[in-house]
């Protein structure tokens, strides 16, 4: 363990993952300080942003448009069901639930976009001009787990 460290350093600051979790744990205290006036957290909204984006989606295609596994997305979308922010109805398949906002889901969501929209903008003035650049970077980086 000792060569290793001697070799790779002390924390491993070069670990694209460990620096994109790092990074992610920050972005995400920022996000949910500034949407802390709806209601939401950050990772509630990632989820209700899916729902409301992609009606009468499966959990299947929802985990893979937002790059979650399916039994993480059921916990969320547990949540999101307990406070009554989205509903599941019976699908096509009767193995499957459809996933809805509900209108409290939609009013939440439409009060928490302004919010996520000013931590955004903040982000992206701390960030500068490489801001695009790393979004785009971090989209091309999940595709494969969104395909």
């Amino acid at each position: 363990m000792m060569k290793a460290i001697a070799t790779h350093g002390g924390r491993g600051f070069e670990c694209l993952c460990g620096n994109a979790r790092m990074a992610a744990r920050a972005l995400t205290s920022i996000y949910d300080e500034a949407l802390q006036p709806s209601g939401l957290r950050a990772t509630q909204l990632a989820v209700l942003w899916a729902v409301v984006a992609l009606p009468g989606s499966t959990v299947k295609s929802l985990a893979r448009a937002i790059a979650m596994d399916a039994t993480t997305l059921t916990r969320n979308l547990r949540l999101l069901q307990r406070d009554q922010l989205i509903e599941a109805t019976e699908g096509a398949d009767r193995r499957e639930r459809e996933i809805h906002a509900s209108a409290r889901g939609r009013r939440a969501f439409a009060k928490a976009m302004p919010l996520w929209e000013a931590a955004q903008k903040k982000v992206e003035r701390s960030a500068g001009r490489e801001a695009r650049e790393m979004n785009r970077v971090l989209l091309a980086l999940s595709r494969p787990a969104r395909h």
